[in-house]
């Protein structure tokens, strides 16, 4: 009775040794669940607005793309930033090559009344993009797309103007 007392004292004082890397073992698991991110209203509003333009582009739909932009619609480039794309030279080009390009992450929206700008990175086959995309609301919440904004996104390192600031922690508005 007593080596069967000695044997389970040893056997609780390994585990019991041992019970400090458990939760090590289990942090290497992958998630099963986890944090769903959440959008804001106007993101979500948004990020249809651009899928919408993508399925336009995909389906070579040149009603329903012309349907979501302004009459004045423009694209600038930051390697062109003078020499605005008119909206039918764009048009012509995203329905001839039917790419609208890749996934949009990181989408802020910023909404002054009749005007939304939405900001987001796009991936592309030469490197992702970062986009501005300016919306015109009309009546009864119908936006179209008057100004779109796109440049190469390079390195974080890269020298911008303001842009060395210590990047403060912002709080998302739900």
């Amino acid at each position: 009775m007593t080596r069967t007392l000695q044997l389970f004292a040893a056997a609780l004082a390994i585990v019991a040794l041992g019970a400090p890397s458990f939760p090590s073992i289990a942090a290497d698991e992958p998630p099963t669940g986890g944090r769903v991110p959440t959008v804001t209203r106007l993101v979500k509003l948004f990020l249809e607005k651009e899928a919408s333009l993508a399925t336009a582009v995909r389906n070579g739909d040149a009603n329903a793309l012309g349907a979501l932009l302004t009459d004045d619609f423009e694209l600038r480039t930051g390697a062109r930033a003078a020499s605005p794309i008119p909206r039918a030279d764009w048009m012509r080009e995203l329905l001839r090559t039917r790419d609208p390009g890749g996934e949009i992450s990181g989408m802020a929206v910023h909404d002054f009344g009749a005007v939304a700008i939405a900001s987001f990175m796009q991936g592309t086959a030469g490197g992702p993009l970062l986009v501005v995309d300016v919306w015109r609301g009309q009546a009864g919440g119908d936006w179209k797309l008057a100004v779109r904004y796109a440049s190469p996104a390079g390195s974080p390192a890269f020298a911008i103007p303001g842009g060395n600031a210590r990047q403060p922690e912002i709080p998302k508005k739900y």
